[in-house]
Parts: C-alpha cells; sequence; structure tokens
C-alpha cells in the first residue's frame, strides 16, 4: 500500500487522502487517520448534495454542479446535477433519466 487510506467525492471525480493528511468533502472537513478511515466534522449540508460517484465514493456537490453520480437504483452510471434544493436530478433536456457508459 501506498499509504493512501481516504478516497472522497470532489465534484464527481474521487481525490485520495494520504494518512495524516486533510481535506474537504464538499460538506466536512476531514482529516485521513489509519486503515481506511477518516475522522470528519458530522455537518449535514442541507443545501448540497449528498451522491455516490462513478468510483462509488461517496461526495457533496453545491448547488447548480454537474456531478458523475453512480445511480445505486438502476445500477449505472449517470451524468446529473444538484438542483436549487439540494437533489440530485439526472434528467437531460429532454425530461430523459439514462444511463450513460464510458
Amino acid at each position: 500500500s501506498s499509504g493512501i487510506n481516504a478516497e472522497y467525492g470532489d465534484s464527481g471525480n474521487t481525490a485520495r487522502a494520504m494518512v495524516g493528511m486533510s481535506y474537504y468533502d464538499g460538506c466536512n472537513n476531514c482529516v485521513c487517520g489509519g486503515m481506511g478511515s477518516a475522522g470528519c466534522t458530522r455537518m449535514f449540508c442541507v443545501s448540497k448534495c449528498n451522491y455516490k460517484n462513478w468510483d462509488m465514493v461517496r461526495g457533496w456537490a453545491a448547488q447548480g454542479d454537474g456531478i458523475h453520480v453512480y445511480d445505486e437504483k438502476a445500477g449505472c452510471p449517470k451524468i446529473c446535477s444538484c438542483t436549487n434544493r439540494g437533489v440530485i436530478d439526472c434528467h437531460d433536456q429532454d425530461g430523459v433519466d439514462n444511463c450513460i457508459y464510458n
């Protein structure tokens, strides 16, 4: 192992933190611990969207952000946005909610 122990979502992309490194997951300030653990503030950001990205890593997105989301219910990746209500919307301009494959 290279000492990487935490993965976190950053605008839909996966970022990696080394042991002892501080990072921001889009909502909380965190510190990377040992053995895959992280210590984070316990804020719930009601004006942001919590999601799982294409790498299956959790993160937070700001309203208006376009993000790469893994839709667990549909079992596929999608390109979505975080609405002004703090809700993930995966519909395209025609109102279609399709899976994409990269």
